[in-house]
C-alpha cells in the first residue's frame, strides 16, 4: 500500500478501512502499511464525534506504546489539541521530498497537508512515536 492508496479511500465515521477510514483509521493503517509499525488499538467504538473520548483514547495509546513527543519526523502520529481536547489525528508522511500530515475528514477526505498549515487549524499540535 502507498500513500496514493491511501489517498484514494474515503472518509467513513468509524472508518477502519480497506477502502474508508476516518483520522484515527487512516493514521492506524498508514504507521502499519507505510513504515512497517505494530497496529495500535482499534477503538472502532469511539465514536469521532466524542472529543472527550477521542482525547482519553490519545492519552492511553500514549503511555501504553511508549510514546515520546517528537517533532515532525516520518512515521509520527500527529495530534492536535483544541485547549485540553485531542480533536483529530494525522500521520506524518514524506512524498516529493517534503513532509506532510496524511490526514482524512467529513469535509475533506484523505489529503495531505503541509505542516504548517495542520499547525495553524489547532491550538496545539503535538508529534508522537515510539
Amino acid at each position: 500500500m502507498t500513500i496514493d492508496d491511501l489517498l484514494k479511500t474515503r472518509y467513513v465515521k468509524y472508518g477502519r478501512g480497506p477502502n474508508a477510514y476516518d483520522c484515527w483509521g487512516l493514521s492506524r493503517v498508514g504507521r502499519v502499511e507505510l513504515f512497517g509499525r505494530e497496529w495500535l488499538p482499534s477503538f472502532v467504538d469511539i465514536d469521532p464525534d466524542d472529543k472527550e473520548g477521542l482525547t482519553v483514547a490519545a492519552l492511553d495509546v500514549r503511555r501504553a506504546g511508549a510514546f515520546e513527543e517528537v517533532g515532525f519526523v516520518p512515521g509520527a502520529i500527529a495530534t492536535a489539541w483544541r485547549a485540553r481536547l485531542c480533536v483529530h489525528v494525522g500521520l506524518v508522511v514524506e512524498a516529493d521530498a517534503r513532509l506532510w500530515i496524511l490526514e482524512t475528514d467529513v469535509g475533506t477526505g484523505p489529503t495531505l497537508t503541509r505542516p504548517s498549515q495542520f499547525e495553524r487549524r489547532y491550538t496545539k499540535v503535538i508529534c508522537y512515536d515510539n
